[in-house]
């Protein structure tokens, strides 16, 4: 007896997934509005600017503005969304744990911050046309500074502490479209959210407490991606990339307060300022180069115009980001392979970043090298993507803090076949 089944998908394991997104999803406030950084440097600006790429991408730099490959959910570039398989279903979650070594006039502090770095999930919806929808964070606060200053006509001196928490995430929502067989466009549309908190104590006979906490009521914006992919010979293709993001306005609210702890006086209780701060204008290009479906050479150039933003209304007093990486992506199993080893794909990259920060002279720049790992599950139902990051951020010249970081990212990447019609005998 012959029983057909023509049900595009399995039904049990599509609501598994989706019971996985909506339990990630109820704590992804939780987890994303805790510290993820503990770097001095995001004081300034909007915080530490999350790093560029996720899951593959992290492996070589994040270089990924001309990267396509059938289980990646690109993010930075939408348009490469069309490259994915169109009968997979594919979920990924990540974290990252990060070691930084903080260096200042001789004196140094070890930090760790683990978190919560990405969650995402992507699929054909038509021959020409994929979706995915991601969860990620854009900037993070985490810093404790304190210092002794001098008060102005007097041989005095008071304590002055500063710290910060909290950060801003994204919901992006990605379409990408194939318009030909060389040419594929995307978007982002990017719901941007969170709350970053200032604390100011200052102590000079009495204590004054400051708190100035920035909630994001609400903020749309998005940015548009390119990839044009072509053969020039009959082993090497080549994918020139690039995104295109305008400036805008995103609202949000200021409230502060001032008390003083000694007397436990409120001074000035709960001022509410409804205001906004820009999203910098942002474009970046990429060129890759791809040889028999294996290994991939890619190099990209990332501009933020941080300078021309403004914070209620304020100047940023943020420099422009200049970005440059180099990457590459070898896929050892040429899809004969029995030994282990010949079944990875293997990561390495590089970048070179300029920052958007200028503490009094110095421009704090970072830059830094990564390796990665890709190591399938058994039956193709996915894959582990481990990278790991080695970095330095800043300097120590001027009595400025140098940042040496380590950081591990593992990725979960998860395939389901949904959409194949299922013959059982």
């Amino acid at each position: 007896m012959q029983c057909k089944n023509n049900k595009l998908f399995s039904v049990s394991m599509k609501n598994l997934y989706l019971s996985i997104l909506l339990v990630l999803v109820s704590g992804v406030h939780v987890c994303f509005a805790q510290n993820n950084t503990s770097s001095p440097y995001s004081y300034y600006g909007l915080g530490e600017l999350n790093q560029v790429g996720f899951g593959q991408a992290s492996g070589f730099g994040g270089t990924s503005l001309s990267f396509r490959n059938r289980s990646y959910l690109s993010v930075d570039n939408p348009a490469a969304l069309t490259a994915i398989d169109s009968l997979k279903f594919i979920f990924n979650v990540g974290v990252s744990s990060k070691v930084s070594n903080l260096n200042q006039s001789g004196n140094s502090d070890v930090l760790y911050d683990n978190n919560l770095s990405h969650v995402s999930l992507g699929f054909r919806i038509s021959p020409k046309i994929a979706s995915a929808v991601s969860l990620v964070p854009y900037t993070s606060m985490g810093y404790n500074i304190s210092s002794l200053e001098k008060v102005n006509g007097s041989s005095d001196y008071y304590q002055r502490i500063l710290s910060g928490s909290g950060g801003l995430n994204q919901f992006i929502i990605s379409n990408g479209i194939a318009l030909t067989n060389k040419l594929s466009l995307g978007v982002n549309a990017i719901y941007l959210f969170g709350n970053n908190s200032a604390n100011e104590t200052i102590t000079l006979g009495s204590t004054y407490n400051i708190t100035v906490e920035k909630l994001i009521s609400k903020g749309v914006y998005g940015n548009i991606g390119m990839q044009y992919q072509d053969a020039f010979n009959k082993d090497w293709e080549i994918t020139i990339g690039a995104k295109f993001q305008p400036k805008i306005q995103v609202a949000a609210k200021k409230k502060e307060n001032v008390s003083n702890s000694s007397s436990g006086n409120v001074i000035d209780n709960d001022v509410l300022n409804k205001g906004s701060f820009d999203v910098p204008m942002t474009y970046g290009f990429g060129l890759g180069f791809t040889k028999n479906k294996q290994l991939w050479l890619g190099a990209d150039y990332l501009h933020e115009k941080w300078s021309e933003t403004k914070i209620f209304e304020k100047s940023s007093a943020l420099a422009d980001r200049n970005r440059y990486s180099v990457g590459m992506n070898y896929i050892a199993n040429d899809g004969y392979a029995t030994k282990f080893l010949k079944k990875l794909t293997y990561r390495f990259g590089a970048f070179y970043d300029t920052g958007y920060i200028v503490n009094d002279i110095n421009r704090i720049k970072s830059k830094g090298v990564s390796f990665g790992l890709g190591i399938p599950m058994a039956q193709n139902k996915g894959a582990i993507n481990l990278s790991f990051e080695f970095g330095q951020m800043g300097t120590a010249d001027n009595n400025n803090v140098r940042e040496d970081y380590g950081r591990v990212t593992i990725e979960m990447s998860l395939f389901e076949t949904w959409f194949l019609k299922r013959k059982y005998q």
